[in-house]
């Protein structure tokens, strides 16, 4: 029965039967689902584009189409955390096998779009996450397009990969102070994969 076995094993292994199954990859999160980051929970809440002036200080001036991203996140800090923090941890904002929306890879020319982000509340728009509060989170995204050229067109969906931060205390100074976790190619780590559909406003 053994030898049966064992060459039960041998004919498995030779057709292929005993190989590693590929690794996972990162989590897949639906929008509206709360991604932990450690430093904050983060929703990625919808992707819609819309028309807007150019110059939002004169609802008059020309229009243009933006593509706005909207998130609710919860900031877990004791201080306010400025939203490049956040901003950092959104590792890819891109359309399925497409470039990216935030930078161009190093050596591949001027970016195609341009974006910046802003919390909406009462008066000016901030750059501060309050601490221990949720927030409404806004990143806007515009083509650029040179002297008589279209921008790009807009993407039908937006794939997200979000990071996430670990705490670190200086022992001599007690200094405390976040940074994206590392996987171990040492890149940041991938904690979640958010797929969006991308809406048009009416």
């Amino acid at each position: 029965m053994l030898l049966l076995a064992l060459a039960g094993v041998g004919a498995t292994a030779a057709l292929g039967g005993l190989r590693q199954a590929p690794p996972e990859g990162p989590p897949q999160r639906r929008a509206g689902e709360e991604v932990d980051q450690d430093l904050f929970r983060t929703k990625v809440e919808g992707a819609v584009v819309r028309s807007m002036p150019t110059d939002p200080d004169d609802p008059d001036s020309p229009k243009e189409s933006v593509l706005e991203l909207s998130l609710k996140v919860y900031n877990e800090a004791m201080n306010s955390v400025p939203l490049q923090t956040l901003e950092d941890a959104l590792l890819r904002v891109a359309p399925p096998q497409g470039e990216p929306l935030t930078d161009p890879p190093a050596g591949q020319g001027a970016a195609k779009w341009r974006h910046g982000g802003s919390i909406p509340g009462e008066g000016v728009p901030g750059r501060l996450l309050p601490p221990r509060r949720t927030s409404t989170v806004l990143l806007r995204f515009r083509g650029n397009a040179g002297p008589g050229a279209q921008p790009p067109p807009f993407p039908d969906v937006l794939d997200i990969d979000l990071g996430h931060y670990e705490n670190h205390e200086d022992a001599l100074t007690g200094r405390h102070w976040t940074q994206l976790v590392n996987g171990d190619d040492g890149m940041p780590e991938v904690v979640a994969h958010v797929t969006v559909p991308v809406r048009k406003a009416v």
